[in-house]
């Protein structure tokens, strides 16, 4: 694990309890991803393993969707994995197990390997997809959300009419999500969802509470006085936009 991965998990690890009362996108992308897979001719008992599952959101959908599948849920936080097997633990066809999935430690192979709003925190995104795909079953298929470089424009914007840097993390463009996925049968996918918290400052609460405000390598925090103007830049009644790729790869 890198030194980047270990600050990630421990965010995550700290946001465990708080995550699910404020993952509104999460739960928006895990049920696209689940429509994704509608036109899909899996197996009737197919074999899945699920990247960065959080407390759940998609393990669950997943579960419902393939009464017969045999799940693998892994997340990078061992907090976050222990909620979401809290909530599922009914099942014996679900497994879990700490696992970063960006560097998949599984010698088995999937129908189905996917991650929901999780693709965004690899330090290596082709890499990654290499190496999932690598896991894929003949036929298998690779699906994969994360937000693009869209996501959070405003904020940005904010920053930007006030001569400020905003520390968020780099995003791809669909077309470097294109570019990412091995050579073979590919789409790419892409919407926008719009968040309206309270205001601003419950916007970056709301990112806190879910382990998601690790900033970008080298950002230098922003002094209160500096945040404040941000603020009032923003206005009272701010939205933030979530542009959100969704990635399938198909293996031969």
């Amino acid at each position: 694990m890198t030194r980047f991965d270990a600050q990630v998990a421990a965010r995550f690890d700290a946001a465990a309890g708080s995550y699910d009362a404020h993952s509104a996108a999460q739960r928006h992308a895990a049920q696209r991803l689940v429509e994704h897979l509608v036109p899909l001719s899996l197996p009737p008992r197919p074999r899945i393993l699920e990247i960065g599952c959080g407390t759940g959101h998609l393990t669950e959908r997943l579960a419902r969707h393939f009464p017969g599948a045999h799940i693998l849920a892994t997340d990078i936080a061992p907090a976050m994995l222990a909620a979401c097997q809290t909530r599922l633990n009914q099942s014996s066809r679900i497994r879990f197990n700490v696992m970063d999935g960006c560097r998949p430690a599984s010698a088995d192979f999937y129908d189905l390997i996917c991650g929901n709003l999780v693709a965004q925190w690899f330090d290596d995104l082709p890499g990654a997809c290499a190496r999932l795909a690598a896991h894929l079953a003949p036929g298998g298929t690779l699906l994969l959300s994360l937000p693009g470089g869209e996501t959070f424009r405003e904020w940005k914007a904010a920053h930007t009419r006030l001569d400020l840097v905003a520390g968020t993390q780099p995003l791809p463009t669909p077309e470097g999500c294109r570019a990412a996925l091995p050579p073979g049968d590919n789409r790419v996918d892409t919407e926008y969802w719009i968040d309206r918290p309270a205001d601003g400052l419950a916007f970056l609460r709301g990112l806190r509470a879910i382990g998601a405000d690790t900033a970008a390598a080298g950002h230098i925090p922003l002094a209160p006085a500096q945040l404040r103007r941000v603020l009032r830049e923003l206005g009272p009644a701010p939205s933030f936009t979530y542009e959100l790729i969704y990635l399938r790869h198909r293996a031969p």
